[in-house]
């Protein structure tokens, strides 16, 4: 979680999109509370003059404001006339308004569409080390919400579907509106210097696509992939994804760990759940300048100085150091698995680093 202090960069664009549908909201309103009063008024007034019945002064005053040029429903007097000439003129008037809206209304959507699409590129081309996923599903958008709280991580997301990437831009997450099996919007996506990519495609056969089109394009690249079933796994695998998701067999093992070790489970899920409790299992790397590297645990005094449970060390090449002793040596670029209060944290990563 802390291994890329990184500020997520925000997009002024959906702001203004927001601000700009309450704008059009509030017009549009108006002017439909102008097109009813206005009907209104004429019912109410052939009613008045002529001493027509409600529905025939309602044809009257629509077919009126419509300038459809029918014949009289019934013979006017000169006042019903007159009355007739004030309704067109001002049916005139509010229909040119309704329409002046909603002209300006098109133009200023296909405008700042244009403009958000590039000002979003010109982030997307800045941004190095980040985050591609790939499809805007029920899955990937619970992922996100975790990830973009955090406020850590450099997301970008590629979606075909317009409400989805609609959604995501709303959401302040930077969008490339494309299929992701296409290389055209990996590319856009800056697949070239992302650090991971994430395909939560439905289809294990497009995901598979995007696993060998992304490490063709960034053999560098770690890939995190969604599986359907065994097969799918692995050819994932093989064609380059490093972690496999399989969303039902990861749901089938916590049903069963939940009866066979009900208290192992609430515990996992109490440290692991964000935002429900000050408890968290993070993974922090250990800077290549660290002032700590060289020296054992027991020198080093994390749980006295942090108050942080050591679980595990990440060695460099990847070996996994379990429950650690306290002669084990802190190494630069290995990755400290702890276990302690959200606050705690802080003075831990504060240590590493000072």
């Amino acid at each position: 979680m802390f291994h890329h202090l990184l500020q997520r960069p925000r997009v002024l664009g959906p702001v203004k999109l927001q601000r700009l549908r309450s704008s059009e909201a509030r017009e549009l309103f108006l002017s439909l509370a102008a097109i009813i009063l206005l009907v209104l008024v004429g019912t109410v007034g052939y009613s008045a003059i002529e001493g027509w019945n409600w529905f025939d002064s309602l044809y009257m005053t629509v077919i009126t404001v419509a300038t459809i040029g029918y014949g009289e429903t019934h013979p006017l007097s000169a006042l019903g006339r007159g009355f007739t000439i004030v309704l067109i003129l001002l049916g005139v008037g509010v229909a040119s308004v309704v329409l002046s809206s909603l002209t300006r209304f098109i133009i200023q959507r296909q405008i700042i569409w244009l403009f958000d699409r590039k000002t979003m590129q010109d982030a997307i081309d800045k941004l190095t080390g980040h985050t591609i996923f790939c499809g805007y599903g029920r899955l990937a958008r619970m992922a996100l919400q975790s990830l973009h709280g955090s406020n850590r991580h450099q997301i970008v997301l590629i979606d075909s579907d317009e409400e989805r990437a609609s959604t995501a831009a709303e959401d302040d997450i930077f969008v490339v509106k494309g299929d992701a099996t296409n290389e055209e919007a990996l590319l856009a996506a800056g697949i070239k210097r992302a650090q991971r990519l994430v395909t939560l495609l439905p289809k294990d056969a497009d995901n598979l696509y995007v696993v060998l089109t992304a490490k063709e394009l960034n053999p560098n690249i770690d890939i995190m992939s969604r599986a359907a079933d065994e097969k799918g796994e692995k050819r994932l695998t093989r064609a380059g994804a490093a972690r496999i998701i399989s969303p039902y067999r990861v749901s089938g093992q916590k049903i069963a760990d939940g009866i066979l070790r009900p208290y192992v489970t609430d515990f996992l899920e109490l440290a692991g759940s964000a935002g429900r409790t000050d408890l968290a299992i993070e993974e922090i790397r250990i800077p290549d300048n660290s002032p700590l590297t060289g020296h054992t645990l027991e020198e080093a005094q994390l749980r006295q100085r942090a108050n942080i449970m050591v679980a595990a060390i990440i060695k460099k090449d990847g070996q996994m150091v379990f429950n650690p002793n306290k002669e084990t040596m802190l190494e630069s670029g290995s990755t400290l698995i702890g276990f302690g209060h959200k606050s705690d944290f802080a003075k831990l990563e504060k240590l590493l680093i000072e």
